[in-house]
């Protein structure tokens, strides 16, 4: 009877804390939704997000790129990002390897693409932010 009892007793607690720990787990809030950016004359495709991914973080900037084209092996942009009271900042994303057809999501639950995530720069305000790219392939 007391096996029976812990038993019972081991999996309520499991199950608790199984749906506690889903209940912790929140979406990114978007302070802006996916938006497109001007697509490279290479068919290169890049759009951008603004997302909270937790409620006490810092706005961030998720970004999607996808190799239509396949042209270049490598592929960067710079990004001019200017708010609706006039406050800029530059930020770079580094050359990464791609060929035809890769796409790469960036997202608040993934290390994966990384490289496609940064933190909305001081002084810029995120909900009014505009983002202008210039692609580089490095050639």
């Amino acid at each position: 009877m007391k096996l029976k009892l812990l038993f019972i007793m081991s999996f309520f607690c499991v199950f608790y804390n199984t749906i506690n720990a889903q209940s912790n787990q929140t979406e990114p809030k978007y302070i802006q939704n996916w938006t497109r950016l001007e697509e490279a004359k290479f068919y290169f495709d890049v759009s951008y997000a603004v997302v909270k991914c937790s409620p006490t973080s810092k706005a961030i900037v998720i970004m999607n790129a996808f190799n239509e084209g396949g042209t270049y092996p490598k592929v960067g942009f710079k990004l001019a990002l200017k708010d609706a009271a006039g406050n800029e900042a530059q930020v770079e994303i580094a050359l990464f390897k791609t060929k035809i057809g890769d796409m790469f999501i960036a997202s608040c639950s993934s290390e994966n693409h990384a490289n496609l995530r940064f933190d909305v720069p001081e002084g810029i305000d995120a909900s009014t932010m505009k983002i202008s790219i210039i692609y580089n392939t490095g050639s």
